[in-house]
């Protein structure tokens, strides 16, 4: 069974997750076997086993980062996704809190049960049982690992604030001095986006494109896409080469969201009562790709490319077809045989010196 984008992106998560929570786990438990035994501490007791301790902290940040982390990563992606900031961080404590609570009300009364029975619980009893709850170290175990879990919500709301890999890109510094890349890019513009903002006004509008870019992002991903830029009412997407020409990637991108919008109609109709569309130019070409920006860092690409791109798109009206791609880029492009080459001609582009063979393209 072949695993979606989105699905291995989620996995990855949840597995650096896990490492992080084992590291944490082990750091703590280097910090507490350093304090037990400095000059200050009675030392460690004689049933302290440095192995089995050291295993079992382990194991626990194991266990702790497999289902905190598929938890924190399914909410966050799914639940969280058309949330704000401020809602995932307040849900997310208030769950932790309560998980908290309801655990170790239900072990409190369980030690008292366990020790008296029945007949035996009295108010006494559970006082004696609750000290566990005020225990300095379940405190303070509390406390660390709620921190911990918001830090991994805020770091999961952060990469997807800059997009799939990106954020590990700035942490790592790799375009802190520009590169040379050759990329495809492809601009898609939702069709009659002017009457349609005047026809359901801006408040549904605005409603409308948030549902659409959402809608059309898993399907992104899963042709290794890489969303670059929300331009109003476009959106740009972008490949490596290798991604982009591989079984088609960038050509299927496109017709899988044309059908995924048919099978949405419905659903947009009857909220909306419009069925957006997009049109589409394909282009590839060399950018310099780096960091910019003082107060506010972006990675962006440069290049010729963006703007022949863009000008190729904006001639889907004059031909009246859904996608426009250049010659060059797809005679690059592998497995093609469910597509067929519609040539439209050599057309000279506006702001260009030199002439762009366009074409469209059919499905088979």
């Amino acid at each position: 069974m072949k695993l979606s984008r989105q699905l291995k992106m989620n996995l990855n998560k949840v597995a650096v997750i896990t490492v992080g929570y084992i590291l944490i786990n082990i750091f703590i438990f280097f910090f507490n076997y350093t304090l037990i035994n400095s000059p200050v501490s009675l030392g460690p007791s004689s049933l302290f086993n440095f192995k089995s301790y050291f295993l079992a902290n382990i194991l626990v940040g194991l266990i702790a980062g497999v289902l905190g982390g598929f938890i924190l990563v399914s909410v966050n992606s799914q639940l969280f996704r058309r949330r704000s900031f401020k809602f995932a961080m307040l849900t997310t404590l208030t769950a932790y809190v309560l998980i908290f609570v309801l655990v170790n009300v239900v072990t409190t009364f369980t030690t008292a049960l366990a020790e008296h029975g029945f007949s035996g619980v009295s108010f006494d009893a559970l006082k004696t049982a609750s000290r566990f709850i005020l225990n300095p170290t379940l405190i303070t175990t509390f406390i660390l690992w709620g921190a911990i879990t918001l830090l991994t919500l805020f770091l999961l709301q952060v990469n997807d604030k800059f997009g799939p890999g990106v954020l590990l890109k700035f942490l790592a510094g790799n375009y802190h001095q520009p590169k040379k890349e050759e990329r495809i890019f492809m601009f898609m513009d939702m069709r009659s986006s002017t009457s349609i903002a005047e026809k359901i006004g801006n408040e549904k509008y605005f409603n409308l494109l948030n549902d659409l870019f959402s809608d059309i992002t898993d399907t992104i991903l899963n042709n290794d896409g890489e969303i670059y830029q929300y331009v109003g009412d476009e959106i740009v997407i972008s490949w490596s080469m290798k991604k982009g020409i591989r079984k088609a990637n960038c050509l299927n991108c496109f017709s899988q969201i044309q059908e995924k919008l048919v099978d949405l109609r419905p659903i947009y109709e009857k909220k909306y009562k419009v069925m957006p569309e997009f049109k589409a130019g394909l282009h590839y070409g060399p950018v310099m790709a780096g960091e910019v920006g003082v107060i506010k860092k972006d990675i962006i690409y440069s290049g010729d490319v963006l703007n022949t791109t863009a000008r190729i798109q904006e001639q889907c009206n004059q031909y009246n077809v859904d996608i426009l791609i250049s010659k060059e880029t797809f005679n690059l492009i592998s497995d093609t045989g469910r597509y067929k080459l519609i040539p439209l001609g050599s057309i000279e582009l506006r702001g260009k010196k030199r002439n762009i063979d366009l074409n469209t393209i059919n499905i088979i």
